[in-house]
């Protein structure tokens, strides 16, 4: 993975969708997904010594949802964004401080439904570094990241099983990697990127 180029990431994103219906067909009914929100989050990827890293964040503990979880940047869909691409960059600027015009969009990789009632959109976008980020406090506690290698290696991570109204949901959980760890939805997108990754690096 240390020598894939910008577009070998774009190239494989185009290469592979999610499928929703698909994935998730014992938890949500297809029908379901137009009675969702819609939100976007970026995926923001950055190179250190030429290896490719995932930026994280780690969410406030005053959110009303998904208070303390680790997490991309993104959220809701406003009024005032254009498409759901433009949701994710204004979300990133606005929780880290990132511009959006710093950020070079690689792809779109589907959409991620969640049991918060959210259809989640999901970009990956490179960018520069060092980058002098701006924490909004009432949104973001902290960042950190983790290199794309490590996190591609399978014995990182287990599945388990979690009771959701009487159904039983995989959740996928990374080990910690320097004392942070990933897991949730943010690990099923984690996961979709590195499965895309993965058809061009073999």
């Amino acid at each position: 993975m240390l020598k894939l180029t910008d577009h070998d990431i774009s190239e494989a994103i185009t290469a592979y969708q999610l499928e929703p219906d698909q994935r998730y067909n014992n938890i949500f009914s297809s029908g379901s997904y137009e009675n969702m929100r819609s939100a976007a989050v970026i995926i923001p990827l950055l190179k250190i010594d030429e290896t490719w890293h995932m930026l994280l964040t780690r969410r406030s503990d005053t959110l009303l949802e998904h208070r303390g979880q680790v997490a991309f940047p993104g959220g809701a869909r406003d009024k005032r964004d254009g498409d759901l691409q433009q949701t994710a960059l204004r979300e990133m600027y606005e929780e880290i401080g990132i511009k959006p015009e710093d950020v070079k969009i690689l792809g779109h990789l589907g959409e991620i439904p969640v049991i918060t009632n959210y259809l989640v959109s999901l970009y990956v976008g490179k960018i520069p570094w060092p980058y002098e980020l701006k924490l909004n406090p009432d949104e973001v506690n902290s960042t950190f990241m983790i290199p794309l290698d490590w996190l591609a290696k399978k014995e990182h991570y287990t599945v388990k099983n979690r009771n959701f109204q009487g159904k039983d949901i995989p959740v996928i959980y990374f080990d910690l990697y320097e004392g942070q760890q990933l897991w949730g939805v943010s690990a099923e997108m984690t996961l979709a990127l590195l499965s895309a990754i993965e058809m061009v690096v073999n």
